[in-house]
């Protein structure tokens, strides 16, 4: 894949890092194919956050992109004016954080790169740009949750969702994240999108995280804003344990058990520190874990379901198709398992 980073002066170093890491950094000895990427900027060189001077290719590098990357600004300098109370983000403006103006020619590019066909990503307020470009029009998307007011304010026909890491409009060949790190967990799920679970599962694991995160940013907001707290060693401990034996036919009970609570304390702790049902969640892992046995082994996809514990082909697919988009076998076909070696 052709991966284009469309950059700007005073944007965060650690966006633009982030997306190197995942796309540019070789992994090709571990199976994961290797994405072939780009800088561009208007001027030719760009200085991030922090002093840190890159030399970029001219806009029309940006020709040919597949997936194009617009990292967040770091302009906090000024403080906001006053918040309006009626507003479904009142509170939420970070202080600090000023009205971002987006640098001339920036839309303009991303515009022409959109018609010819390439995916659009923003991380954190780099959704700005999009919005400027009036991708985000009538789409979900989010930033930051300290910008998720300004980006409401300054673009009201955007459905800002301030909960969530990131958001994926297929149709729209569009993409956003929220602020820093979330950006990684929106790379992986774009290296997931193209290239596999299995591939982008071997990513996260070289950088030490989490293929998929629990939760959205909502959980990052202060404890003012909102009562969600990151998941606990015991909740993570339960987790872990369920992947262990995805085939075992959990029941609440179970799972409770299993964690030494009250079924009732187990789904107040779920919909507090992960955002799901332990019955949502236990499908996405069943879902997730049947993505990878679909892309590394030859087992069919009954067998498959057995194995992550759906006990049906029909109850993958069921579950399989409004998680990934697709069938069983059409995922197969997409990210099909390697041959032995030697055979055709």
């Amino acid at each position: 894949m052709i991966v284009g980073l469309l950059l700007a002066d005073a944007m965060r170093s650690f966006d633009v890092g982030a997306a190197l890491e995942v796309f540019a950094y070789d992994r090709t000895v571990s199976g994961v194919p290797r994405d072939d990427v780009r800088l561009a900027s208007p001027a030719g060189q760009v200085t991030l956050d922090h002093g840190l001077r890159l030399a970029t290719g001219p806009l029309s590098g940006l020709a040919g992109c597949e997936l194009i990357v617009v990292p967040g600004f770091a302009n906090l300098d000024a403080y906001p004016s006053t918040v309006t109370p009626a507003s479904p983000y009142a509170g939420q403006r970070r202080p600090g954080w000023a009205d971002l103006a987006v640098p001339p020619g920036l839309a303009a590019a991303l515009v022409e790169a959109h018609a010819a066909g390439a995916e659009i990503a923003s991380v954190c307020t780099g959704a700005f740009v999009l919005a400027q470009a009036g991708l985000l029009d009538g789409a979900e998307a989010t930033t930051h949750w300290g910008a998720c007011q300004t980006l409401a304010e300054q673009h009201p026909r955007v459905r800002v969702r301030p909960d969530v890491l990131y958001t994926h409009d297929a149709a729209r060949r569009v993409w956003t994240s929220a602020g820093v790190t979330a950006g990684i967990d929106l790379c992986i799920a774009i290296k997931a999108h193209h290239h596999g679970a299995v591939a982008a599962a071997t990513v996260a694991r070289s950088m030490v995280l989490p293929a998929v995160r629990h939760g959205g940013q909502a959980q990052y907001i202060p404890p003012r804003l909102a009562e969600r707290e990151t998941v606990g060693a015991d909740l993570a401990a339960l987790c872990a344990a369920v992947r262990r034996d995805l085939g075992r036919a959990w029941t609440l009970a179970d799972m409770a058990a299993a964690g030494h609570l009250s079924s009732r304390s187990l789904q107040r702790r779920f919909a507090a520190q992960i955002g799901l049902s332990p019955s949502a969640w236990l499908i996405r892992e069943r879902v997730r874990a049947a993505q990878e046995l679909l892309e590394s082994s030859v087992l069919d996809v009954g067998q498959v379901a057995s194995r992550v514990g759906f006990g049906s082909a029909d109850l993958l697919r069921k579950h399989f198709r409004p998680l990934v988009g697709t069938t069983p076998t059409r995922y197969r076909t997409a990210f099909p398992p390697p041959r032995p070696a030697g055979r055709p």
